[in-house]
Formats: structure tokens, sequence, C-alpha cells
């Protein structure tokens, strides 16, 4: 029976669905404030592109978001109400920014801010079990902190071989290694290769690079292996010769890969505000952290405040020398 855990921790909401006694979805969502899937706000119509199917439009906030498409009758400068399909992101290893993805929607629909990850969770259907730092950790006995290095390490192993998981602005690359022979690996790792994108959350264009077969049929059991494992609507090409499958999934969101590679200091800290409120004792609380992360919770003075009133203890931060 499949149940969602659920954790409202400082600083971001934790979910992850079991089945089987394991974690098949992870998802984080910061409260960071910033704009996420689902909200909906009017919006004013910028410059439209060439062929006019698509403008920028000025959010409330002063940024800028490109929405798709245009409605009819509207020109530039005028007001349109519009959703939030995808989030902004942050492209690998650039760290430029992408605006968000709107589209129009009617002007009766009410504006609204985003689904919390509670929300978001609670139109499953499914069973939650909200996880709270007294009691004990069920997110780790069900291999968060698996998927937490998975998504630091970018690597997911496998008997016989590994994922390496590499997030690039175009697209994200998953490579496939092993030591054992080639159809062999192609066959153990598709099914993990399609547990992998489930599980982090990952979207957008994803290429996969087998082992390369050269036996059509060997490549057609390889993509046969994926397709039953793959509970993700996506659509895929064939495994070609060089063993390359591209793979397109919806995005609206950074996977949690992605969110570890575009913010890793609020990654980590947040990771650490998590170990500390599950710790036993009395006294002072102390946090050993990197001047980074210092530097950051001085701007988050509320995460402290949060913290000392969810232990009951003071909380003395520790910065490391650099």
């Amino acid at each position: 029976m499949a149940y969602w855990l659920y954790e409202d921790g400082i600083g971001e909401e934790r979910a992850a669905l079991i089945e089987r006694g394991r974690i098949v979805e992870a998802r984080i969502q910061r409260k960071d404030g910033a704009l996420h899937a689902g909200t909906v706000f009017d919006v004013k119509l910028l410059a439209r592109s060439a062929g006019g199917h698509r403008a920028r439009a000025l959010l409330p906030d002063g940024s800028e978001a490109m929405i798709q498409p245009v409605p009819k009758g509207v020109s530039e400068g005028e007001t349109v109400r519009a959703e939030i399909v995808r989030e902004a992101l942050v492209e690998p290893g650039t760290q430029r920014s992408k605006p968000p993805r709107l589209k129009p929607v009617p002007n009766e629909k009410p504006l609204r801010d985003a689904p919390r990850l509670i929300e978001r969770i609670e139109a499953d259907a499914i069973e939650i079990i909200r996880c709270t730092a007294a009691g004990a950790d069920r997110l780790a006995e069900a291999g968060w902190h698996d998927v937490i290095e998975e998504a630091e390490s970018g690597q997911v192993a496998f008997a016989g071989g590994s994922l390496t998981v590499s997030p690039t602005p175009a697209m994200t690359v998953i490579d496939i290694d092993g030591d054992i022979a080639p159809r062999l690996l192609a066959l153990a790792a598709a099914p993990v290769l399609a547990g992998t994108i489930r599980r982090h959350g990952i979207g957008g264009s994803i290429v996969a690079d087998f082992p390369a077969l050269e036996a059509k049929a060997d490549r057609s059991a390889v993509v046969d292996a994926f397709d039953a494992a793959m509970l993700v609507a996506c659509e895929r090409t064939a495994i070609n010769g060089f063993g390359l499958m591209q793979v397109i999934a919806r995005r609206t969101r950074a996977s949690l890969i992605e969110m570890h590679t575009a913010d890793p200091v609020r990654w980590r800290l947040l990771g650490k505000l998590r170990s500390a409120e599950r710790e036993r004792g009395t006294g002072t609380l102390g946090l050993d952290l990197s001047p980074a992360e210092s530097s950051m919770l001085a701007a988050q003075p509320h995460w402290v405040e949060e913290l000392q009133r969810r232990t009951g203890r003071p909380v003395a931060v520790a910065p490391r020398r650099p």
C-alpha cells in the first residue's frame, strides 16, 4: 500500500511517497517566497516574440517571465491573468536564471498563491502520515538520506553498475557505466533509470547513454524494460546504435539534483537544521556551520527562532574557519 510521509520543516516542506517500504518519489518545496507553480496573478504584457505566439510579461514583483500563448485581442501594455506552469530555474554551471513560464487563464479564475507541498500531495488522495522531530525519523527509515546523497553526488548505484546524473543548461544527461556485459548492464540499468527519473522529479529533456548494443533486438529489450518500469508520463525515442535514448517528461520545477546544484549552501544549511531539530539533549544547541552557511543563516534569523521554538533550547552558531 502506498502512502506519503510529510514533514513541515524549517525553511522547506518535504515529502516522500512510500511503496513497499521504500521511497519512489521525493519532493522538497522551499518556503523562500519564490513564485511556485500554480500561482495565479495579473501580469502586464510586454514585447511579443517575432512570431507573436509568446511574449515577455512583467510580474507584480518587477521580474519578467514568458507567457504562451498570447491571448487573442490583447495588446502590449495590457493586463493578463496568468498561471505559472514552470518555475524559474537556474541553469547548471552558469548560474543564469531561466524565468518562469506562464499560461493565460480566464479572468474569472481567482488570484491565488501556489499550493503548498502538503496541498499538492493531498490532491493525490493517498494516505498522508505527518512526521515530526519528536518521533522516529520515518523519512530516514524509508531511505531519505540515500535519496539526499544521490541528489548531492549525482550517483545512483545498482548491482553491476551505476548512473551518473549530470544536469546541463540544455538537458539532463544520465550516463550508464558498469563492469558487466553491455547487454546485461543495459537491461539492469533500464528500470533504475526509470526509478531515478521519478524519485528525483527529473523533467524536461533527458538523454540516457546506455552501452552500445549492435543487435536491434537487444536495444528493443532494453526499451521494453524501461517502459515497464517508467511510471511517469513521457515520450521517448528508441535507443540508437550509439546507445543514446532521449526522454521528454513534463518539467514543472527543478529536480532534487538541480536544487542541490543551484544552491548547495542552502541545501546543506537546511539539512543541518533538520538534523539539529532532532538532536536530543538539553542546554544550548550548537550549529557547526561553514562561513557561507553562517552568512545565509544570519540573513534568515527566523530560521534560528523557529529552531529554538521547536526544540525549546537556545541556539548558538559556531562558524568554522575557511
